[in-house]
């Protein structure tokens, strides 16, 4: 996803760099057209029009992909805090378990030791 945002930054950037030609390249033809350029300045003006339409698209786009960047560290930092609480617990039931079984062992070694003391009775 990071990689997407820098490609969008990148070609927004360069459709930047394009609208800012073709301003230029209006403004040029204007001047040199005069009056009668009517027909140049209505192209140059729906290609500039296009350009912006492009570039508030990207803009959207970009904003999108940052939104879900952001969503993504957040949930990602979530998750490894629900693991690192799991892990703790699970290390709690293993020590329970083991001290249980423990002391089973311990009891049934105790009861046995009682069984042949009585049975030598």
């Amino acid at each position: 996803m990071h990689h997407r945002c820098k490609d969008l930054t990148a070609h927004n950037d360069l459709l930047h760099q394009h609208l800012e030609d073709v301003s230029s390249q209006a403004t040029r033809i204007r001047q040199a057209a005069g009056p009668s350029g009517e027909d140049a300045e209505d192209t140059s003006s729906s290609k500039l029009s296009e350009l912006r339409s492009v570039v508030a698209y990207l803009r959207k786009e970009k904003e999108i992909v940052d939104l879900q960047l952001e969503l993504s560290k957040q949930e990602n930092t979530r998750l490894k805090v629900q693991i690192e609480h799991l892990s703790q617990n699970l290390q709690e039931v293993r020590a329970t378990l083991a001290e249980v079984c423990h002391r089973v062992l311990a009891q049934n070694f105790n009861n046995h030791v009682y069984v042949r003391n009585v049975n030598e009775l």
